[in-house]
């Protein structure tokens, strides 16, 4: 597992049966507005001890370039989130595909990981919110495997699957790191039973 240090908010988006918890953890309704969720992570932070959070944490479906929490996060939205300088050090997409770049349309993406834009480019969007925010994103470009119907531990996130990437407050790459893939290894049954890798 992934520790967490220091005052962390997480969003846990309402159609996903996994959680987070963290310092604050706010369970995000379906029509929360990006412009919402943006401004309350804002005020939590700065209400919080020292003033910004170390951690935010999207616990939510993905695809590339695409969050679905609350209304849905998508590149035309990557602007929005300079209203975080300042105020976050770093931000988890704990989503599927997130930061994966799909050339047009692509099923890749699968079932399993909720309704959303069948491309975009996972890298940019991922650069352009780390710029906005001035702090560093972590994401995934690969299917992601929690489990079902599970909490996880206070401050703590589940391993990756696949390649995850970290963006600095430049945009740029600023590590990678690779676990092993959930991709070809299901199960009979259906997306339940992909690969996890161990906590």
């Amino acid at each position: 597992m992934i520790s967490l240090d220091g005052y962390h908010m997480g969003l846990n988006d309402s159609r996903t049966t996994n959680k987070v918890q963290m310092w604050n953890t706010w369970p995000v309704k379906t029509t929360e507005t990006v412009e919402h969720m943006i401004g309350w992570v804002a005020e939590v932070a700065r209400r919080a001890p020292g003033g910004k959070l170390n951690h935010v944490v999207f616990r939510c479906h993905g695809r590339p370039a695409y969050l679905q929490c609350g209304a849905g996060i998508s590149r035309a939205d990557t602007a929005k989130f300079s209203a975080w300088a300042g105020l976050v050090d770093k931000i988890w997409f704990s989503a599927c595909l997130v930061a994966y770049i799909t050339p047009g349309t692509t099923a890749t993406a699968g079932a399993a990981c909720g309704p959303g834009p069948a491309s975009g480019d996972g890298n940019l969007f991922c650069s352009e919110i780390a710029k906005a925010a001035q702090c560093y994103v972590v994401a995934a470009t690969e299917l992601q495997v929690i489990g079902r119907n599970r909490v996880l531990p206070y401050g703590k996130l589940d391993t990756f699957e696949g390649l995850v990437l970290s963006y600095g407050p430049s945009g740029n790459v600023t590590w990678s790191h690779r676990y092993p893939s959930t991709y070809n290894m299901a199960a009979p049954g259906g997306p339940d039973n992909y690969y996890s890798n161990p906590d």
